[in-house]
């Protein structure tokens, strides 16, 4: 019985890790610049989300398709464009796992709230 409680306990603390624990070294990008040839720019919003604030350069991909379309990003040097604080971490640690190497992330939710 222990052993079942413990086994629960911590998978419930893993999904809670990877969901609302920032991932470490990430920076929040200040400006967009979508122009940028070395970095590529990935966003996870979902299709009517990113029609508010569009990145014409960007690839994009909503965070539920991520793992099956992630070879569609050009480059491994990536700046992740989301919605809020749980999709940049969702997709920062799924990003990282197949290699790429995110420079940062632009909130749009965190533009809507000093609006």
């Amino acid at each position: 019985m222990i052993v079942v409680l413990i086994v629960i306990t911590t998978f419930l603390l893993l999904v809670l890790y990877k969901r609302y624990v920032p991932v470490h070294g990430i920076k929040k990008v200040q400006s967009l610049d979508c122009s940028s040839r070395t970095i590529s720019y990935v966003d996870v919003r979902h299709f009517h989300e990113m029609k508010k604030e569009p990145c014409q350069q960007a690839v994009h991909i909503p965070l539920p398709y991520l793992a099956r379309h992630h070879h569609a990003i050009p480059s491994k040097e990536v700046v992740v464009i989301v919605p809020d604080a749980l999709t940049r971490n969702l997709s920062i640690r799924q990003l990282k796992k197949y290699g790429y190497h995110v420079k940062g992330y632009w909130c749009a939710q965190e533009l809507q709230m000093k609006g």
